[in-house]
């Protein structure tokens, strides 16, 4: 009888180092390049986390190490997009919104207009500067209660 075919599983995401752990981080020089690991041991469950990259040269290695070592000092994952970090707060951001009225115009703010203008981006990279130069750019275009459905929900995601 022929074994089922399992589906391959979904690619996990990179772990992230949880605030304040020790990360301990060495290079090999590979044929292909070097292996940058990093390790910390995760303070809730005890284990051990292994975040491996193969990079082109020990500047791109460093650098990586001190991507996680400010991820550390943040509590995420520092090159994590807008996008990506609303994705992965789920609704959580609408905490105590009433979702029959005011939760989807904020959700219809957010999907429409923030995340086109500034889901790229980097969280931590997000200055008031930027912001303001988009809501300007906004203002051309749409109503004041439009413009408020959109900030409204960006600050509940950035907080």
């Amino acid at each position: 009888m022929a074994r089922p075919v399992e589906p391959m599983p979904e690619s996990s995401p990179r772990p992230v180092p949880p605030i304040g752990v020790r990360i301990s981080t060495d290079m090999e020089r590979r044929s292909y390049g070097i292996r940058a690991r990093a390790r910390w041991t995760d303070p809730l469950t005890k284990q051990r986390v292994i975040r491996t990259e193969i990079v082109k040269d020990e500047a791109t290695a460093r650098a990586f190490f001190e991507t996680l070592r400010n991820s550390s000092v943040k509590g995420m994952d520092v090159s994590m997009t807008l996008l990506e970090f609303f994705t992965s707060i789920e609704d959580r951001w609408a905490r105590g919104l009433d979702m029959t009225s005011t939760g989807d115009n904020y959700r219809y703010g957010l999907r429409l207009r923030v995340l086109p203008a500034l889901g790229h981006l980097p969280v931590t990279q997000i200055t008031a500067g930027m912001i303001d130069r988009t809501i300007d750019d906004w203002e051309k275009q749409y109503g004041a209660s439009t413009i408020k459905n959109t900030i409204a929900p960006l600050v509940r995601v950035l907080d």
